[in-house]
């Protein structure tokens, strides 16, 4: 397990998530750890993701704002390390460890767009549940595969093998205005026989985006 653990570390690339992953391994699906302590894991978006508040002339135009769950809608996220300092990851707290899109839907779906290499699968799919005034749990569902022999063997004549499902836990709060939300996250890497690889935890914080 120490092995697996440590090759996982070793082998992820600064969560670009990533630019050349074709030479790397991906794990807990939609998420990537960082090559050593310190990286910088992704870089910043095209929109980068600022917590301030929208003007108050664009909060009334915002759709969740005022009818239905405030989850539903677009939002730009961002998830940052928290209690992971310690062996074996040694993963410092405010270190990103992965960044995108995801879309709540009304019917208690979500999709979320991790930024990611696509090559190695950057969409996951989650369900969500309203959990109090303004509140949401998630569980999320994802497909983790490496490109380097390291933690899975490739059938002959393949580059890639399926390590295992990883299970990204959110439970969030919209903030008033239905502009932002934030909470916490975890997220849970097995392997193809279900025994957990690693746990990790975090904040998540999210802005809304409109089509304004």
């Amino acid at each position: 397990m120490k092995k697996h653990v440590k090759s996982i570390l070793i082998m992820f690339v600064a969560l670009t998530v990533v630019v050349g992953f074709s030479s790397t391994a991906s794990a807990a699906g939609c998420v990537d750890l960082p090559k050593k302590v310190g990286t910088v894991l992704i870089p910043a978006l095209r929109s980068p993701l600022t917590m301030t508040a929208s003007p108050a002339a664009n909060r009334s135009t915002t759709p969740a704002a005022t009818e239905g769950p405030q989850i539903v809608g677009l939002w730009q996220f961002e998830f940052k390390s928290v209690g992971n300092s310690g062996g074996p990851l040694h993963i410092p707290d405010g270190a990103v460890l992965d960044a995108g899109f995801a879309q709540w839907h009304s019917d208690g779906t979500e999709i979320m767009n991790s930024s990611r290499d696509p090559v190695t699968g950057s969409f996951c799919l989650g369900v969500w549940a309203a959990a109090g005034d303004r509140t949401y749990k998630l569980n999320h569902f994802a497909l983790s595969w490496d490109n380097t022999g390291q933690l899975c063997h490739p059938p002959i004549g393949s580059t890639n093998c399926f390590v295992g499902p990883a299970n990204i836990r959110e439970e969030v709060t919209v903030d008033p205005h239905g502009d932002t939300y934030e909470g916490t996250v975890t997220i849970d890497q097995y392997d193809n026989a279900q025994h957990l690889l690693f746990h990790l935890t975090g904040k998540v914080t999210a802005r809304r985006i409109t089509a304004d």
